[in-house]
């Protein structure tokens, strides 16, 4: 589960690395796999790689290109739409900002509301605009943000509190025609 900081998400997925992984990584419960690849079509991010159809109670997966750049779209997408009420969303950034070299964000999202927004650079922020309802679980594990693996050991700790499943290859599934068009 932890490899796609590191190597990101298509890296992983194909064993090899492409560019600059700009790839987003989206856990769902509560929404069916077609509607989250429908709402972030409708977005213009479609699904690179998707994971088997689940329950309605269980954690499915779905990754996707953080931008457009055929159509010179660099927006975010606002996942707050793609939650509807009874649903949850937990939400990887491996690299929010490329140029800049910025740490990875994870974002939870319950019933069409933000719950938290962890940066991987100061997970104790809180923000001005963001809650972090996971900062007390951050916190009191203690991890040492100068420690080698910090962004695997708090990968982990967010997927273990919110009960997310591993990544699993056999289960998931690459759009390849699609990646290529972005590689």
């Amino acid at each position: 589960m932890t490899s796609w900081i590191r190597c990101g998400v298509i890296a992983w997925l194909e064993e090899g690395r492409y560019r600059e992984d700009e790839t987003v990584l989206v856990y769902f419960k509560g929404t069916s796999l077609a509607t989250m690849a429908e709402g972030l079509s409708a977005h213009r991010r479609p699904p690179l790689a998707q994971g088997l159809d689940t329950a309605p109670d269980e954690w499915g997966v779905i990754v996707h290109h953080m931008f457009d750049p055929s159509r010179d779209d660099y927006d975010g997408v606002d996942y707050r739409e793609l939650c509807p009420q009874g649903a949850e969303l937990v939400v990887f950034v491996p690299n929010p900002c490329i140029a800049k070299a910025h740490g990875p964000h994870a974002y939870h999202y319950k019933d069409g509301r933000t719950s938290s927004c962890v940066n991987y650079e100061t997970p104790e922020y809180v923000g001005e605009y963001w809650p972090n309802k996971l900062a007390p679980v951050i916190t009191a594990a203690g991890l040492d943000h100068q420690h080698a693996t910090y962004e695997e050991q708090l990968t982990q700790l967010i997927s273990d509190h919110l009960g997310l499943p591993a990544l699993d290859r056999d289960t998931v599934t690459v759009d390849r025609d699609l990646v290529a068009t972005y590689f």
